[in-house]
């Protein structure tokens, strides 16, 4: 017994010795990262359609279709007449679930901007916009607003048909970016 008990203290006096002399240079660590990237209704950064012009697909994403393809009006109009300027008012709201009851986060700067074909005649535009592009005289290619957790924030459209004979489909993508904090000056 005698001896195990010696063996054991001597094996503790020499990790100590090891551990005492020895140079820590690095530390090799893997971590997970995991991004989930889900549809327009499962998001935390949620997109809602509110006029019918904006709708969620089966998919689960929103679309804006102002076509004779719109589910909402089956048999109904063909689109929006040439050389025209429409507004149209709160098309779909932005909401800010992130944190919405952590007062430890100061909200998002969530920017929707137009590219593509449609951004020659599709301009954005939101009360909230911080840049002043708030109603649709003041409308923009994109347009940048703060939303505090728990909140959102609606964006209508501008869509100017001048010069865009009857019979054109045009088609583009609307792009939604959001980071935290405010919205760069």
């Amino acid at each position: 017994m005698t001896k195990i008990f010696l063996l054991l203290i001597s094996a503790v006096v020499a990790v100590s010795l090891l551990g005492l002399g020895a140079d820590f240079r690095s530390y090799d660590a893997n971590r997970s990262f995991t991004v989930a990237v889900v549809a327009d209704d499962q998001e935390l950064i949620d997109l809602t359609p509110i006029q019918p012009y904006a709708y969620i697909n089966t998919d689960g994403k929103i679309y804006f279709d102002f076509s004779k393809f719109n589910p909402n009006y089956p048999g109904g109009g063909k689109g929006v007449s040439p050389n025209t300027t429409y507004a149209f008012d709160q098309v779909f709201k932005v909401s800010n679930d992130l944190w919405p009851n952590d007062s430890g986060y100061d909200g998002i700067c969530v920017e929707v901007s137009a590219s593509g074909n449609i951004a020659g005649i599709l301009k954005l535009y939101s009360p909230d916009d911080v840049y002043g592009h708030t109603t649709p005289s003041t409308a923009a290619n994109s347009v940048s607003m703060f939303v505090e957790g728990g909140d959102f924030a609606v964006v209508g459209f501008v869509i100017n048909t001048n010069g865009y004979p009857a019979g054109n489909m045009i088609n583009g993508q609307i792009t939604v970016v959001a980071h935290t904090g405010s919205c760069p000056v």
